[in-house]
């Protein structure tokens, strides 16, 4: 009788702790956004969102200055202002949707956690800071909305979730720039793949998985150079990918 009293206990915890983990997780969407601005990066305007079940939605538009927008700037002539809106307007806004890995969801929530889901003033006013960009990080669930805003902030957590947040960016954007350069500048891509590997190296990168299946592509394309094909395959061993994709894959 002991034995089966202990086994009820037992299956009612489990079944309470099964709900409770499927109420926190499920039943009560939540989300972390992380917005960028700033006219002269590229891009200059991106949204990524990492929702709690592990989806995630990145948004980019491109209308930053080109390098020599940026030197000949600002310009006189209304015909060249003209000519510089129009470049900078001609770059098609990129979206993807992505599975987050389970360790980015889990660092993403739970540093968001440790800033009361960014219910407060992060930015640094100590002094001023050199311009990098309005960043904003917002938290929504179903019963609270918290958000900040800032260019730098000296709080641990915030900076980390900038770090996660920006690497996610340059991944992404890196994918678009690799896809054309094999259709019409291949031998571009030894240049971007190795300022890609720089971005590894330096442990800027996040979610290389997402464009996992096009470093395969270029580790194994003999029609580009051998030193790319090199490049593209440190970049999937430095993130811990397999080089050649497993059958599942």
């Amino acid at each position: 009788m002991r034995t089966r009293f202990l086994t009820l206990v037992i299956l009612a915890l489990a079944i309470a702790s099964a709900a409770w983990a499927q109420s926190n997780n499920t039943s009560q969407p939540a989300t972390v956004t992380f917005k960028f601005f700033w006219q002269q990066a590229h891009p200059s305007a991106y949204v990524v969102v990492v929702h709690n079940d592990g989806e995630v939605d990145y948004d980019s538009q491109d209308t930053g200055l080109t390098s020599p927008q940026v030197r000949n700037w600002p310009v006189e002539s209304n015909a060249a202002q003209l000519s510089q809106t129009q470049d900078a307007q001609s770059q098609e806004p990129l979206r993807k949707h992505f599975r987050a890995s389970d360790m980015l969801l889990k660092n993403v929530f739970s540093l968001a956690d440790k800033t009361r889901h960014f219910a407060g003033d992060f930015e640094f006013r100590k002094h001023a800071i050199a311009q990098s960009g309005i960043k904003t990080l917002v938290y929504d669930s179903g019963t609270e909305h918290h958000y900040t805003s800032y260019n730098w902030s000296e709080n641990q957590a915030i900076q980390e979730l900038t770090s996660i947040f920006e690497g996610i960016s340059n991944t992404i954007e890196a994918e678009r720039k690799l896809e054309f350069d094999r259709r019409f500048e291949k031998l571009e891509l030894d240049q971007d793949l190795g300022n890609l590997e720089k971005l590894s190296n330096d442990g800027k990168l996040q979610e290389v998985q997402v464009i996992a299946p096009l470093l395969r592509q270029l580790s194994a394309d003999q029609t580009v150079l051998h030193i790319a094909q090199m490049r593209a395959e440190h970049i999937l061993r430095k993130a811990g990918l397999p080089v050649v994709p497993n059958s599942s894959q």
